[in-house]
């Protein structure tokens, strides 16, 4: 079986739950709109953003955004959508994982309901276009077959693939194929990545993708038969877009001159 694409997510405000779309577009900064907001505590110095890994309850909220249109969406547990254009107020900037990631905090409806669902002061930053929400790389990738592996190896179902949010979820790969990828050009739909390295994981992936909860040790499991490197526990892997394209679920994937 050739792999293809199961699935494509993203998430326009960073560590909401993830969208899934049919199609996308991929460009130099990756899906447009994704990670496009980021939720940061302009007074805590000490934790300048807030992500699912220290308020899981951020799982219980969905977004939907068009960059076009400008049009800003967030769902909090199936309630009515909150709905608006966001309005740019005063710059901001923080440290995101030893980068500066600078944008306007954003006027509206949303920093209010999120900051009662998470129990603390939050407000809404739009990262501006010499930044990114994303960790590291605008692009990651995984295998429908390494979380069925996963689950074999420890004697259990397979974890849902959203636990580690992939851009692109993969089908037909193998177990942890996309690691031999690293380094190489892979042809995605339309577009062409540039697999880089292995995606290092955290205790977010412990936390049931829907409620927040933490309900599976997932790093102790993949930690089991592949051992940490340098200290650090990894699943999937993350890639740069080096060519700008439509992608489609169904679409080819193949490192770029393979037939």
């Amino acid at each position: 079986m050739q792999a293809r694409v199961r699935a494509i997510h993203m998430s326009p405000v960073k560590s909401l739950r993830l969208s899934t779309l049919d199609e996308a577009t991929l460009t130099r900064r990756g899906i447009p709109g994704d990670r496009a907001f980021v939720l940061v505590r302009p007074d805590d110095q000490r934790a300048p953003f807030l992500t699912m890994r220290r308020a899981g309850r951020l799982a219980r909220a969905a977004a939907a955004y068009d960059p076009v249109a400008g049009r800003l969406s967030i769902t909090i547990d199936g309630q009515e959508p909150l709905t608006g254009e966001p309005r740019r107020g005063a710059a901001h900037s923080l440290q995101m994982w030893g980068r500066d990631v600078t944008g306007h905090l954003v006027d509206g409806p949303w920093a209010a309901a999120l900051s009662e669902l998470v129990g603390r002061d939050v407000e809404l930053m739009e990262v501006d276009d010499r930044s990114h929400g994303q960790d590291a790389y605008p692009v990651s990738l995984l295998s429908t077959e390494s979380c069925t592996e996963l689950g074999d190896r420890n004697g259990c179902d397979a974890p849902d693939p959203r636990r580690f949010r992939p851009s692109i979820l993969i089908e037909g790969a193998g177990p942890h194929a996309e690691d031999a990828w690293i380094g190489r050009h892979v042809r995605v739909g339309e577009a062409v990545v540039r697999v880089a390295e292995k995606d290092t994981r955290c205790v977010l992936t412990t936390l049931n993708p829907d409620t927040g909860q933490r309900d599976l040790d997932t790093l102790r499991m993949i930690a089991a038969y592949r051992p940490p490197e340098s200290s650090e526990v990894c699943f999937g892997v993350y890639a740069d877009v080096v060519q700008e394209g439509r992608i489609r679920v169904g679409d080819l994937i193949a490192p770029a001159g393979d037939r």
